[in-house]
């Protein structure tokens, strides 16, 4: 029996060189567990219980309904009602259960920030489901018990995508909008998923699920820490204590009406040089990692 999530183990039928470098932020893996992980991720995670898991779940809980009479509708859930949401048949959603021997191994596995690793449950009842969508995580779904089929696209329908989008809704934010206006839905592959796979579906993938009996899956979701984050923290972070950086911008726009004074007092290309050479430093160039990766809300 293993102690610990060993994620190049789970990966050894695809390698982890070969997983980075053909699926990562890419392409969809789906994998087979040996015994001894899932009976070890089993084992951390405890009882299937829904009041349980709805007291321990750090984000709270969520009751997914849809009928023919009803529809989508999301309701909180909490020890008290989690059972009774189960057996009238909604989908129960169980966000950030606190399991760090489960996400800690994975966030390290990535050289990610923990926090950003999130373990999360979920209980599918039988004809239940999720509608066509694609979230803004990186998600390595284990299947507990039961079985599930997915359709998933073969490529990210939008890739690195900054955030999550439903299928056909009205919703869409100001960052994925231009994104998604040329987005086109890649073609769909079918996978079912039995107690003891695992599916890697990176983020920006259309995907939507049916169970045809009662299933219960772990979903392991790193939430993303872009490098654009990165970059532009630990800079302002750095910058702003120069009163030359926080000066104000005088005669970048360059026009008709703007004094040639102004346009003498443009600090631009001497506060590009120096940026350039603070980014070609690789001790300040870690500095600024740091400032990133040590924040508490990174």
């Amino acid at each position: 029996m293993t102690d610990r999530l060993d994620m190049r183990r789970l990966l050894s039928p695809v390698g982890a060189e070969r997983f980075f470098a053909e699926h990562w932020q890419t392409r969809m893996a789906l994998l087979p567990l040996a015994a001894d992980d899932l009976a070890f991720i089993r084992k951390t995670i405890g009882p299937l219980d829904p009041a349980r898991l709805a007291g321990a779940a750090r984000e709270g809980a969520q009751a997914w309904l849809a009928n023919d009479f009803v529809a989508h509708s999301v309701f909180p859930v909490d020890p008290s009602n989690a059972a009774q949401f189960r057996d009238i048949g909604t989908t129960l959603y169980f966000v950030n259960v606190p399991l760090p021997a489960l996400t800690d191994s994975l966030a390290d596995f990535l050289g990610a920030p923990r926090r950003k690793v999130i373990a999360s449950l979920f209980f599918t009842p039988a004809g239940g489901g999720a509608v066509p969508h694609f979230d803004r995580n990186e998600n390595f779904t284990i299947q507990l018990t039961g079985a599930k089929r997915w359709q998933v696209g073969e490529t990210p329908m939008v890739p690195a995508a900054p955030d999550s989008y439903t299928l056909g809704s009205s919703v869409i934010t100001p960052a994925l909008a231009p994104l998604l206006a040329e987005a086109r839905r890649p073609p769909e592959r079918t996978v079912d998923l039995k107690p003891g796979t695992l599916l890697y579906v990176p983020r920006g993938t259309v995907h939507h699920t049916g169970a045809g009996e009662p299933s219960w899956s772990l979903n392991l979701s790193y939430s993303p820490s872009m490098w654009l984050d990165l970059l532009c923290v630990g800079l302002r972070e750095r910058l702003i204590a120069s009163p030359r950086w926080r000066g104000m911008v005088t005669g970048a726009m360059v026009g008709p009406g703007c004094d040639p004074a102004a346009r003498d007092a443009n600090r631009l290309p001497e506060l590009l040089a120096e940026l350039r050479a603070l980014l070609d430093d690789p001790e300040q160039a870690e500095m600024l990692t740091r400032s990133f990766l040590d924040r508490p809300d990174a």
